[in-house]
């Protein structure tokens, strides 16, 4: 019989910046009757941890280069927030006119709130979003977020996220005995929706390493390897979901999982030139292949 998975939500107190957040888990469990156990998986969201490292601006103090006044004049945008995107990405990759898509219906981002009044205003907003390269991760608007912060305020993700997660790793382990890996997640927004994805994790293997093993007729299969780690955390997002339930940790207990003194980034690495080699060798693939045709109808999106 299988090993259940149970999932535990954590609620947290307000984060105080430069706080032990290691600290503050762990008691926050032990108020709720639970303790830490071998073995837990603790997945924490990727704003909690820059709040508790003071990682956030005011956007009134940023002042917006020649560059991000150009960009964010072409994109009606705030200025001041594409120069924070700027200084916190390593390549700015796409434009994506989330508003323009959404006013010529071709994405309904209306259907998808009960209050069509605040997706206008959040549209009006942010009408452009920028898919960056940041640390070797795609990202949309370099990770920076504004929800559920006061006004004019942003937070921003820590660079080295794996560095991060083993540090509380660590402390949790010097806190309570116990051996655990941390994933840290964030969400990130589709054309249909969000996924919480991992950003940075330590004491797991991030992906699973069973590409080309028999499967049940003994045949190499083409795959087998399922991206762990982003498991994890669309798993727990289900306990946080995409509001202020301020759940920003969970504990799941009971997964069968590959430990490793290991960060994610250790199994993915990927920056501005993999990318762009990748991208390359697709579009070239599909010409061969499938003509020009097929390469015109893949990057604009249309039929000729």
């Amino acid at each position: 019989m299988n090993k259940p998975i149970t999932i535990y939500g954590v609620k947290l107190p307000l984060i105080e910046e430069r706080c032990d957040l290691a600290e503050v888990i762990v008691n926050s469990v032990r108020r709720q009757g639970l303790e830490i156990e071998d073995g837990d998986v603790i997945v924490v969201t990727c704003k909690i941890v820059s709040k508790a490292l003071g990682l956030l601006v005011k956007l009134d103090d940023m002042k917006p280069s020649m560059k991000a006044l150009k960009i964010a004049s072409k994109a009606r945008c705030d200025p001041r927030f594409t120069e924070l995107i700027l200084r916190e990405s390593d390549d700015i990759l796409a434009a994506i006119p989330v508003k323009r898509l959404a006013d010529e219906k071709l994405i309904d981002l209306y259907s998808y709130s009960k209050r069509p009044e605040d997706v206008k205003r959040c549209l009006e907003k942010y009408p452009t979003v920028f898919l960056v390269i940041r640390d070797g991760s795609l990202w949309t608007d370099a990770g920076l977020d504004s929800s559920n912060h006061p006004p004019r305020i942003v937070s921003i993700p820590p660079r080295g996220l794996d560095e991060v997660a083993k540090a509380i790793r660590d402390r949790i382990k010097d806190l309570t005995g116990k051996d655990v890996a941390v994933v840290i997640s964030d969400t990130e927004i589709f054309l249909t929706g969000s996924l919480d994805f991992a950003r940075g994790s330590y004491g797991i293997e991030p992906i699973e390493r069973g590409f080309g093993e028999p499967d049940l007729y003994g045949k190499p299969k083409f795959g087998g390897v399922d991206a762990i780690v982003h498991e994890i955390c669309a798993a727990a997002a289900l306990m946080m979901r995409q509001t202020s339930r301020g759940i920003p940790v969970v504990i799941i207990r009971g997964l069968d999982y590959e430990r490793c003194e290991c960060g994610y980034h250790d199994r993915v690495k990927m920056n501005s030139e993999s990318w762009a080699r990748i991208l390359k060798h697709i579009v070239r693939e599909t010409r061969r292949v499938l003509g020009l045709r097929a390469v015109l109808r893949m990057i604009l999106g249309i039929f000729i």
